[in-house]
């Protein structure tokens, strides 16, 4: 589609982003645990909302049209509808549709689709946010609830972790075609963790690896998948951490 208006991204904002081994979650290990909670999903939503009109310098009641990006948050936080929820950050949104959308870890991208297409419809101020909470489970649980993002009924069994179990399939196809060991792949993760160290808002920013604990399994960076053909391609630095965040 040949666009017939120009979009600009006019400002925005952001949360950081916090989860285990994050010094500002709040979990069983923490010095604050007992007394603090960590935000909600809908205190992360208005947060960005109110951020990103006030970064543009707008009102709510300027908004046109809302987006909110979010993958499962009935399952993690009991909360569908957002939308709704979005439009409650302010008074000035009474009158705003918003609308959710949903396509796994594509959310995000496509509630940024959604609002160019709307522009290019004719609508002229656009409010897109993305949120997640997803450290209200614990680790099988939520593997479980991340598991409805491939096709369930088919892929469930692979592993109690279906999607880390998916991308050692993916690990194991790659270093037999090459005829290299996951080693190879060390680098990329050393990498990963050490742009999170540059970055303040990041997860992991104040968590270290090299690229030789990238490499090796060990009992502080095991090998987890209980699935023993798919064990061997698939250590924990090898995943991503559970974030929140908007």
């Amino acid at each position: 589609m040949k666009p017939n208006r120009r979009v600009t991204v006019a400002g925005g904002a952001i949360t950081p982003f916090i989860g285990k081994f994050h010094p500002d979650f709040i979990w069983k290990k923490h010095p604050d645990f007992g007394t603090k909670e960590n935000p909600s999903l809908e205190q992360l939503l208005h947060q960005v909302m109110l951020g990103a009109c006030k970064d543009v310098g707008i009102d709510a009641a300027v908004v046109d049209r809302g987006y909110v990006g979010n993958f499962v948050g009935e399952l993690f936080c009991h909360q569908g509808h957002l939308g709704a929820l979005a439009a409650a950050a302010d008074a000035g949104f009474l009158h705003t549709p918003f609308s959710r959308i949903e396509g796994a870890c594509a959310s995000g991208g496509l509630a940024v689709a959604a609002g160019v297409d709307a522009i290019q419809a004719g609508v002229d101020v656009v409010l897109v946010t993305g949120v997640e909470v997803q450290t209200t489970q614990n680790a099988k649980v939520g593997a479980d609830f991340l598991a409805r993002a491939a096709h369930y009924e088919k892929e469930r069994s692979i592993d109690p972790f279906t999607f880390p179990a998916m991308f050692a399939r993916r690990t194991e196809a790659y270093c037999q075609k090459h005829e290299v060991g996951t080693d190879t792949l060390a680098p990329i993760v050393a990498k990963a963790y050490s742009n999170a160290n540059r970055t303040p808002n990041a997860h992991m920013r104040s968590v270290a690896l090299t690229e030789q604990q990238a490499a090796q399994a060990s009992d502080a960076n095991p090998c987890f998948l209980e699935n023993e053909s798919l064990n061997p391609w698939l250590k924990l630095s090898d995943c991503s951490q559970v974030s929140d965040g908007a």
